[in-house]
């Protein structure tokens, strides 16, 4: 209720301070692919570029990137290449036209480009469409419908001793989306997906999303949302609402705050100062748990690219519970040194306190098209003093990304690598797992457990792409909501994989058609085919399956 409270008290501050004039959407690219359209291809375009060095430093580790921000950087792509100082492939530069034409309202909204705009532009610029469209000198409003129709399979050819979880999943989705700004200091979004989910329900899809019961039988109901405020003050943009944040450099994933969970309602203040871009914001987490009514996370980072080579960034957040603590939103404290005071959790749970976690990350770029990447998460304990402690929490998570490898235009490689030790993101206070729902804030594999990702995605054509990836995950014993045993002993060690260790390998092969901003409207048709390799299935020696994964999905934009 106090979260709430101040959120209301900015708002009347708030709008009555804002002048209103003309600027490019302040809204955000959301990070969530089953939640929006095409906003995988536009970070995985903007993360190209960088990495090509066509584009100068990003903030890429403090996601998401506001339509103001693509808008930028795909016009200073556009500028390099007109002006003979890059040259783009063929596939490259079609690509960049259609995302300029998608964010066509955005870009003829910013004063850099209503600069640029001449008779050269790309024909492509002008064909965006809105199904409503309400605008005016200084405001402008609209309303976009998409749909989508999924369609899931899973045949498994080697049974284990349990009844395995096979068949045929069917999501039909639709996708309101309303958002608007006035002038250039507020705009809003209300970001909507909406699914009928029939045949063969798997409980790994939507684990966390609204369930409509009332509608439910056969037919279930999904439902996901973001909706959020956003105002551009003098120093900082101020966010309030539900929004998904993704920290750190990895591509898959990430250690300390990740885009996995269901969105959270938070109070966001987010500030860059080249070449340095700082995040704070406080959050209202929930959990599956009867007694756990109130639980919040807070955070902040700092993150700065040099040299268009280097960047590094320093990230803390802390998970508390059962009392809401006004200390924890001052956005330049240190929560390692203020939680011990700021704590009261010492008096129910001895010995407990608030959950702080860490994170330092770096990406590095030693020439064009090569990046390496790295990021180390400690969530408690000390390892300098002792590394095999069983109080000793952290994780790891390293990668490469090579763009055109070997000369092979067009291409995009990518290897990443996570490991999570046994008791990270764990707890002995329930209220301060690390979880938002079910689903890790973190990484998405959880305590105890290990990642390798391998993806090698080619466009053949402006609108063909293939991608071939290579996935296995290993979990040990332990998860997240199985704290460190209290009657063990105190010098007690953690264990890589504890126990018998259940691993899965997954090998897939897929095509994707994307259209974007035609006559016809925008649309996707994806198509993959996986073979699947379970052994120790639920930690259990001996059980194994094997199976073939199936998915193909249409999405339009009216």
């Amino acid at each position: 209720m106090i979260l709430r409270s101040l959120l209301i008290f900015y708002l009347a501050i708030l709008f009555v301070a804002s002048p209103m004039v003309e600027a490019a959407s302040l809204i955000n690219v959301p990070l969530n692919p089953d939640l929006s359209d095409f906003n995988r291809e536009t970070y995985r375009f903007i993360y190209r570029l960088l990495n090509k060095k066509v584009l100068s430093g990003i903030p890429r580790g403090s996601l998401p990137l506001t339509y103001k921000q693509v808008v930028s950087y795909l016009l200073e792509v556009d500028q390099k290449q007109k002006s003979g100082e890059i040259t783009l492939s063929a596939i490259d530069q079609k690509r960049l036209n259609d995302l300029l034409a998608f964010f066509r309202d955005d870009r003829e909204s910013s004063k850099r480009a209503t600069e640029t705009a001449n008779e050269d532009a790309p024909e492509s610029i002008t064909t965006r469409r809105h199904l409503m469209t309400l605008a005016g000198e200084d405001y402008r409003f609209f309303f976009d419908m998409r749909g989508s129709q999924r369609f899931i399979s899973r045949l498994v050819d080697n049974v284990s001793e349990e009844p395995p979880v096979e068949g045929n999943m069917f999501v039909t989705t639709i996708y309101p989306h309303l958002y608007g700004q006035v002038g250039e200091k507020f705009a809003f979004t209300t970001d909507i997906a909406h699914r009928f989910v029939y045949g063969e329900f798997f409980e790994d899809f939507f684990p966390d999303e609204t369930k409509i019961r009332q509608l439910e039988g056969n037919l279930k109901n999904r439902t996901a949302i973001n909706g959020y405020l956003k105002f551009n003050l003098p120093w900082f943009e101020l966010q309030l609402g539900q929004d998904t944040l993704q920290w750190g450099p990895g591509y898959h994933d990430s250690l300390l705050v990740s885009k996995n969970p269901l969105a959270m309602d938070m109070v966001k203040l987010q500030a860059t100062y080249k070449p340095v871009t700082f995040t704070a914001f406080t959050g209202i987490l929930e959990d599956m748990a009867e007694d756990i009514n109130e639980k919040y996370i807070s955070g902040h980072r700092a993150e700065g690219y040099f040299w268009d080579k280097f960047g590094f960034g320093i990230s803390e957040v802390v998970v508390y519970g059962s009392r809401f603590e006004p200390g924890y939103l001052n956005p330049v404290n240190i929560y390692l040194i203020n939680e011990q005071p700021i704590s009261r959790a010492d008096g129910r749970v001895p010995g407990s306190g608030d959950n702080v976690l860490m994170s330092v990350d770096m990406r590095l770029r030693p020439v064009d098209d090569f990046e390496i990447y790295g990021e180390l998460m400690v969530d408690d304990g000390n390892p300098a003093a002792n590394f095999k402690h069983w109080d000793t929490k952290f994780g790891i998570l390293g990668g490469i990304y090579v763009t055109d490898p070997f000369g092979i235009a067009d291409t995009d490689f990518h290897a990443e690598y996570a490991f999570i030790n046994q008791y990270a993101y764990t707890h002995v206070n329930p209220v301060n797992i690390y979880k938002h729902f079910t689903t890790p804030i973190g990484h998405q594999i959880g305590s105890d457990a290990d990642n390798l990702w391998l993806e090698m995605r080619r466009r053949w054509t402006d609108k063909l792409e293939t991608v071939f990836g290579y996935e296995l995950e290993r979990h040990g014993s332990g998860n997240i909501d199985k704290e460190h045993p209290a009657d063990a002993p105190k010098d007690d060690v953690w264990a890589p994989l504890s126990g018998i260790t259940q691993s899965d390998h997954r090998l897939s092969v897929a095509a994707n058609w994307v259209v974007i901003g035609s006559s016809v409207g925008s649309y996707s048709i994806y198509a993959e085919w996986a073979r699947v390799w379970q052994r120790n299935v639920g930690n259990r020696t001996d059980v194994h399956e094997n199976a073939n994964e199936i998915e193909a999905k249409f999405l339009y934009r009216w």
